[in-house]
């Protein structure tokens, strides 16, 4: 017959007991505190505003507006922000971004040099995630600030309403009101 040793058994259940335990997600009050959003999407090297047209507009997909409307219309059901069209006058950011694993586009670039104006063809490749995104940033002046709250899932942006915006909606809501 062989010995078990109790002591080391009953340590390995319980650390593997809370290793498959989800930690405790801690949601930042700005989330509740806030009442301005900004919408837009996430570009891998920043946020870019639904009402802004820049020369990286054409990276944005048309999975990826879907998305965003379906979110805008998420924000107007719920009431709890007032969305905003400049992201200056916002208090927090929201971006979407639909999974892929890889895209590449192409655009066109009017600029300036030496004096003259120019125009020239501007190409990209991107790697990403394939699961879809939604993330909250504290907005700094227009720009993305702290990272408040992220979540990815596969075809999370996808139906109406989106899973992602739903897990989002929950987070926030079960924040704790403080009453004076």
């Amino acid at each position: 017959m062989r010995k078990v040793n109790v002591g080391f058994v009953a340590a390995f259940l319980a650390v593997s007991l809370l290793a498959k335990t989800k930690p405790s997600k801690i949601v930042p009050a700005e989330l509740a505190q806030a009442r301005y959003v900004a919408l837009g999407y996430d570009l891998g090297t920043g946020f870019l505003s639904d009402s802004s047209i820049t020369r990286e507009q054409f990276r944005v997909l048309t999975q990826d507006r879907d998305a965003l409307q379906r979110v805008r219309d998420e924000v107007q059901k719920w009431k709890r922000y007032v969305i905003t069209i400049k992201p200056e006058d916002a208090q927090l950011l929201i971006a979407v971004r639909t999974g892929r694993l890889a895209s590449a586009g192409a655009g066109f670039e009017l600029g300036k040099q030496n004096g003259n104006r120019v125009a020239g063809p501007v190409y990209g490749v991107e790697v990403s995630s394939p699961d879809d995104m939604l993330e909250v940033y504290e907005a700094d002046h227009g720009k993305e600030g702290t990272l408040l709250w992220r979540n990815l899932q596969k075809d999370g942006l996808s139906g109406s309403p989106p899973p992602l915006f739903e897990q989002f909606r929950r987070d926030v809501d079960s924040i704790p009101t403080h009453q004076p």
